[in-house]
């Protein structure tokens, strides 16, 4: 993929993400390749993640977990890579499990293609966090909507359904079992956090 493609594919993935996530597939990465890109896409995020937490002034105290998550960017590349990992996982699997017809490696391709597009807009909000934190702000409110728009059309290109309600009621259910499941395997682990007094 030459720079031109790369940004040729930015603008189709917000005007046609279906189309995009097509033209993605149809490149037929190596599997090795998807890997390494999700390991690039992750360490870039892990350390915007740093550079943000450096730039900006002491926590409060209940963003203070946040804060020293973003001041050990190697904890924050892992995490963002397993919560990668496992959404791929699901979107393929769920998606097949009612009759989708997506390959993980594929999934994998197009989650991490929603994460670099996060990427983009997490260093523009930085940039903003500078000179208009208000629109910085409400540009973090846009970003988790892009997310959310994203996984519903790549899940539909990668598994050929059609309908955009049943796709997106089928996320908002896997999310909600997801966080339900890992929720208590966290507590089972000891490894939830103390709720405040």
């Amino acid at each position: 993929m030459t720079f031109d493609d790369f940004k040729a594919l930015i603008g189709l993935s917000f005007r046609n993400p279906q189309g995009a996530a097509h033209a993605l597939m149809r490149q037929d990465w190596p599997v090795q390749a998807r890997w390494m890109a999700l390991l690039a896409a992750v360490s870039i995020s892990a350390l915007l993640a740093w550079v943000a937490g450096a730039m900006f002034s002491a926590p409060a105290e209940d963003d203070i977990q946040v804060v020293m998550l973003s001041q050990q960017p190697m904890v924050l590349a892992v995490m963002q890579m397993v919560a990668i990992v496992l959404a791929a996982g699901l979107m393929s699997g769920v998606g097949r499990a009612f009759g989708g017809r997506g390959r993980f490696e594929d999934a994998l391709l197009l989650t991490v293609w929603i994460e670099v597009l996060l990427l983009l807009v997490q260093a523009i909000q930085i940039v903003l966090s500078l000179v208009m934190p208000a629109v910085a702000g409400l540009l973090g409110i846009a970003a988790m909507a892009l997310f959310l728009w994203l996984t519903v059309q790549f899940t539909k290109a990668l598994h050929g359904f059609s309908s955009t309600l049943k796709v997106t009621m089928g996320l908002i259910g896997t999310a909600i079992a997801a966080g339900f499941i890992l929720s208590i395997l966290a507590a089972a682990l000891g490894i939830m956090p103390e709720m405040p007094q």
